[in-house]
């Protein structure tokens, strides 16, 4: 069964003119029952929650990660921002403009900065390390314009893996969550019971018919970690096409290739970005990077995203016309 990817973005549209009295009429809620999701850790994650506005429009939610005003969201959610109008807003801070200052498109996150205030802004601590496989967590956003929803989840893999970000067209470095992601949900913070930061929504995965399958994809602490330290645009490498292992392609292709290969094939390859540049095709097999053998996406999309851009790798390669595998060197390309 093959999945797709699709981003999370969420509209309001008619809905704006309700926001004030909707959004302050949820800001007494309380969740109850589980003692992790009990008044303390509530208060505390909807306290640090906002909204994303853009030109009026809700894209997406975010969180405070500094009491100077430093807003924590998906890069998604504010990827066209520029000349247009982008503020905050909650019942904690009320509506406040703020700007774009640091983006990372290899995790999809953003970072947005508000002007600062005497008594600060109610924030939340990122976590030092990635959360372990099994882990429960808990959502923060306004999901399906529902203002102030805190949503439980837990870890699905032990490491961050790569995915498919579609509302980006490029792959991110995510970790998969088994939990619901509504729309409206992108850019709000996974949160660990202590009420840390783990990671910040991006996406869900569907089927091939649109269908909702219950996992989620967010970035992982150790990149939001980064982009805080940094505050500036990270400039990610890229081969300039998507990837599919080769065991998910069609019997028909596989069996034109030499029994037992395994490897990555690109499917759709763009114009000239640097698979074409370098002469390869969708029917390309990747048997290697650098040396490396790359039997899944991850190993080969570990290497891309360790490069720069403008960075050489050499790919071992074999196409499914009998001809013997060969090496092509191919200078990478940057997601913009």
């Amino acid at each position: 069964m093959r999945f797709q990817t699709v981003g999370r973005c969420c509209a309001v549209g008619a809905f704006l003119a309700a926001i004030a009295v909707g959004y302050m009429s949820n800001s007494g809620a309380r969740a109850g029952g589980d003692p992790a999701g009990s008044p303390s850790l509530y208060t505390k994650l909807h306290r640090a929650s906002v909204e994303i506005l853009v030109d009026g429009r809700m894209t997406g939610s975010g969180c405070f990660v500094d009491p100077a005003g430093i807003v924590l969201t998906a890069c998604h959610v504010v990827k066209d921002v520029e000349n247009k109008r982008l503020e905050v807003i909650s019942p904690t801070i009320g509506c406040i403009a703020a700007k774009r200052i640091a983006t990372d498109l290899g995790h999809d996150l953003a970072l947005l900065s508000v002007p600062k205030r005497r008594w600060g802004y109610p924030s939340l601590e990122v976590a030092t390390r990635n959360p372990d496989a099994l882990s429960t967590v808990f959502l923060t956003s306004s999901p399906i314009w529902r203002h102030g929803l805190v949503l439980k989840g837990t870890v699905a893999r032990s490491d961050p893996s790569f995915c498919l970000q579609t509302s980006l067209n490029c792959y991110i470095r995510c970790m998969y969550i088994d939990g619901a992601s509504p729309v409206g949900s992108s850019g709000g913070a996974w949160c660990d019971r202590r009420g840390r930061v783990v990671g910040v929504q991006s996406g869900y995965l569907n089927n091939n018919d649109k269908s909702w399958v219950g996992i989620a994809f967010a970035a992982p602490s150790d990149a939001i970690a980064r982009l805080i330290a940094e505050r500036g645009d990270r400039k990610i490498a890229t081969l300039g096409a998507t990837m599919d292992e080769l065991w998910t392609q069609s019997p028909g292709f596989i069996a034109r290739l030499p029994k037992g290969v395994r490897g990555v094939v690109p499917p759709r390859v763009k114009k000239g970005g640097p698979l074409e540049a370098a002469g390869l095709t969708r029917e390309t097999l990747i048997l290697e990077i650098d040396g490396k053998p790359v039997s899944y996406l991850d190993t080969l999309l570990d290497i891309v995203q360790s490069k720069k851009p403008g960075d050489e790798v050499t790919l071992k390669v074999i196409e499914p016309i009998g001809t013997p595998p060969r090496k092509v060197k191919v200078t990478l390309g940057q997601v913009k």
